[in-house]
């Protein structure tokens, strides 16, 4: 299951920047600890994430107040983005502040399905685009942004269930060896 629910909702003041809520949707045939132990390990994201150059942050695990900086390539252009952790509910959610002219907020959730044999993540970001000239592009801004993420999170989902596949002795097609 991948789908964009309540995707491409634009909200415009001209006092303040212009936000784009962007919501996906992936289900992931593992339980919820192993989803959200995977997807919140900081050093597991340049193999899922389609727009990830280079990620560095303070720490080696991952907790409330963690920062760190991404080099993105977004929209054409290599982006540098400062973040940090304002939220950190394992295992249930995380949420991720991200600055720059591209500000956003990132809230992943985690819920159990399938009687805690797999997990539904969803991600809500919402993107502050500022300066007149971002505003201008919002559609194409949140259209991108709508592609990577349900790209991103259809590979993390294939990374997941594959790496359980083998550490379980099964093949590729999921039968037992």
């Amino acid at each position: 299951m991948l789908g964009a629910a309540g995707s491409g909702n634009v909200i415009v003041d001209e006092r303040r920047p212009t936000m784009t809520e962007i919501t996906t949707t992936v289900q992931i045939d593992r339980p919820r600890s192993e989803v959200f132990a995977y997807l919140t390990d900081l050093r597991n994201a340049p193999e899922w994430s389609t727009e990830l150059l280079r990620r560095t942050f303070d720490g080696e695990d991952v907790e409330l107040g963690t920062t760190g900086v991404d080099e993105l390539r977004a929209l054409g252009r290599v982006l540098v983005t400062p973040w940090e952790v304002t939220e950190y509910l394992p295992p249930e959610s995380i949420e991720i502040e991200f600055g720059g002219a591209l500000s956003a907020t990132s809230r992943f959730a985690f819920e159990e399905a399938d009687s805690g044999t797999s997990t539904v993540m969803t991600c809500v970001t919402d993107l502050h685009l500022k300066g007149p000239i971002l505003r201008m592009f919002t559609p194409l801004v949140a259209m991108d942004a709508r592609r990577a993420d349900e790209a991103q999170f259809r590979r993390a989902k294939q990374i997941i269930e594959s790496r359980a596949g083998k550490a379980e002795g099964r093949t590729e097609q999921g039968r037992l060896k």
